[in-house]
Formats: structure tokens, C-alpha cells, sequence
């Protein structure tokens, strides 16, 4: 029975390291080093996280894969201590939860992320740690859930869509404001304004044939806060003192929400 049992454990083990040999990218002639979870410390120097052995206390070289016999939580590669290639992080299925490839020390082309079931989460790029080019997300059907245009490490735009692929918002940048509008049916039932740079927020609600239904903003004055009407062309028509007319201000609340 004890030779038995023993058998057992070194097929689970063999089984477990021809694993982690050819998850991530195939691995299967490469050599990598084994370690257990807890095994080595991070430093941040000049912006940089630098990976050690506490052991030995010398940086990581090399591919390393971190888990026990049975599981394994990480796959990475260093360089005289950054990460240098891929950095592989397992969810406790076992299924990968992201893959981000990294260059001396800085994330460096694509990093995905994945639902338990091993379905694509979401994908975006990277130059030297800046978000670049387009971002996606998905939903665990593998549609696209939103799809975002990058410059200078921001969003600028961004659309959001349904299950069946219809959009039901989007974001842009105009002139120094972050325009979002919820689309129903095709037809944008509301926008948001909001300045880049101050406190200037406005919110308009359509009618279905694209006429302005109302066209409001909340403003603060001396310490005192209004909700104001405006027109089609921003001017203020209507004043609403929130504290001295809370009855009159409550049908604009459901605005605000």
C-alpha cells in the first residue's frame, strides 16, 4: 500500500511539472525554475519592480514557474530581475486569468485577461507601460462588450454594446468635455457633458424624433446648490433652489440618477 501511495505522488507530481512545461507559450525544451508561492520579494526602484529570491537574495533570471504538486498560480520570465517576456497568472481552476507580455521591466505589447472558463475577458496593448491603440472587453459569450480608441494613454472613445451587438452607449472627447450618450433603439435618449477641466456638467434628455426634451445643470453658488433649466442653446431659463424648494426640485431628480 505505501509503495502504491507513493507511485500516486510522483505521477501527480510528474503530470503537474509537464504542465506548467507547456502552458503559456510551449515550453516543452526550455528549462524553468520551480518555486513556491511566497518565494521571492518585490523592490520598486526608479519605477521599476525588481523581483528577487529570498533565498539567495539575487535577482531572478530565467523562466519561473510559482505553485505546489497540485496547482500552480504564476509563470513569468526575468531579466536581471524585471520581467522580460510573459507574465502568465492562473485562476484557482487553473484556467488562465491574464497574460500580459512585458520588456525589461514595462508592459510592452499585448495583455489579455479571462473569465474562469477560460473565455476572453477583455484585450488591450501596451508601449513601454502606455495603454495604446484600441481596448476591448467582452461578455462570456465572447461578444464584444466595449470597445475603447486610445491616445496618450487615455481613452478618448468609447462605445458600449449589447448582447446582441446594438449600441447602447458611447463616450467621446469635444473640445475639453466628455460627451456620453445612452442610445435606445438607435436613437440617443440621453447625453451627459462634463468639463475636463471645471465643474460644468449638463445633462439633456431627447424626445424620439431628436427634439430636446429638457436641458438641465446642477450648479453650486456660495455654498448653496441649483438645478437650472436651460434652453436649446444653453441659456438658463429656470432657477431651483434644491434646499428652499425641495418639492419643486424632486421632479428633476430622477434626471440626476
Amino acid at each position: 500500500m505505501k509503495k502504491i501511495k507513493q507511485i500516486i505522488i510522483l505521477t501527480v507530481t510528474s503530470l503537474f511539472f509537464l504542465c506548467c512545461n507547456s502552458s503559456g507559450k510551449d515550453k516543452k525544451d526550455e528549462s524553468f525554475t520551480f518555486i513556491e508561492k511566497g518565494s521571492y520579494t518585490i523592490n520598486t526602484y526608479n519605477g521599476l519592480a525588481y523581483y528577487r529570491l529570498n533565498k539567495t537574495k539575487e535577482f531572478m533570471d530565467g523562466y519561473y514557474v510559482v505553485g505546489n504538486e497540485m496547482s500552480k498560480w504564476e509563470e513569468f520570465e526575468f531579466k536581471e530581475g524585471l520581467l522580460n517576456g510573459d507574465y502568465i497568472i492562473f485562476h484557482p481552476n487553473g484556467e488562465m486569468f491574464s497574460h500580459t507580455q512585458y520588456s525589461n521591466g514595462k508592459k510592452h505589447g499585448e495583455e489579455s485577461m479571462y473569465f474562469p472558463d477560460g473565455v476572453l475577458n477583455s484585450k488591450s496593448t501596451f508601449n513601454n507601460d502606455i495603454l495604446t491603440g484600441s481596448k476591448f472587453t467582452y461578455y462570456e459569450t465572447g461578444k464584444i462588450q466595449s470597445e475603447s480608441k486610445i491616445e496618450d494613454g487615455e481613452s478618448v472613445e468609447t462605445q458600449h454594446f449589447d448582447l446582441l451587438g446594438n449600441i447602447i452607449s458611447q463616450s467621446f472627447i469635444r473640445d475639453g468635455r466628455t460627451i456620453t450618450q445612452k442610445i435606445v433603439e438607435g436613437k440617443i435618449y440621453s447625453e451627459m457633458v462634463s468639463s475636463n477641466y471645471d465643474s460644468y456638467e449638463t445633462m439633456k434628455f431627447f424626445n424620439e424624433d431628436g427634439s430636446t426634451k429638457i436641458y438641465l445643470q446642477q450648479v453650486v453658488e456660495n455654498e448653496t446648490m441649483y438645478v437650472l433649466e436651460l434652453d436649446e442653446n444653453g441659456n438658463e431659463i429656470k432657477r431651483i433652489d434644491l434646499k428652499a424648494n425641495p418639492q419643486e426640485a424632486f421632479k428633476y431628480a430622477s434626471y440626476f440618477q
